[in-house]
């Protein structure tokens, strides 16, 4: 990896395999990284390291089966904290509250007249979801607007991987939208 900003590091074209490879399976060992690349295992060490070092690969995180761990029901969760939660806590008091929520799987700070923070949130079953909302609604009022609840089933989880968009960044290509879903028309 060349030494440069250390914000956005440059990554060599091993680098961008290695990545690659970790992205695609967090937990494939070095030796396998390897012999698909045709490198030494110790390379692929040396790169896993940089890439730990530099911060572009802060953990390594599990990919759960929501449904088998008894989350049914998600939520996209659109707030506005009002004035007052802003008066007495800043940001980052905000954002480690946030973090405290056990029924947080994500959360989004945006910048939007009419939002502060989008959330995604899991729950057992809608009578779980609804009791928790309905307290946001009455005894948190004072704190959080509720501005859209978007509710769905955990079998309606179309994918949960960035591989598609980590690839295009690496691999500097774009997504050809002259076909989406049909195909594209003659004439």
């Amino acid at each position: 990896m060349q030494k440069s900003n250390p914000n956005h590091p440059k990554l060599t074209k091993n680098d961008q395999e290695v990545l690659k490879n970790i992205i695609k399976h967090a937990k494939i060992p070095d030796k396998d990284i390897a012999e698909k690349m045709g490198i030494s295992h110790q390379a692929v060490f040396k790169i896993r390291h940089k890439l730990e070092e530099s911060g572009i690969i802060k953990g390594y995180q599990p990919v759960l089966d929501l449904k088998k761990l008894g989350i049914n029901v998600m939520v996209i969760l659109i707030i506005k904290l009002t004035p007052q939660v802003w008066e007495e806590n800043d940001d980052q008091q905000i954002t480690e509250r946030i973090k405290q929520i056990p029924y947080v799987i994500n959360a989004y700070r945006v910048l939007e007249s009419n939002a502060s923070h989008v959330l995604i949130m899991g729950f057992k079953d809608l009578e779980q979801m609804d009791k928790y909302l309905s307290k946001i609604q009455t005894r948190f009022s004072s704190e959080i607007e509720i501005k859209k609840v978007i509710p769905f089933s955990t079998d309606k989880i179309i994918t949960q991987s960035p591989v598609g968009l980590l690839y295009e960044i690496l691999d500097k290509k774009e997504f050809p939208m002259n076909v989406f879903f049909l195909k594209k028309q003659k004439g």
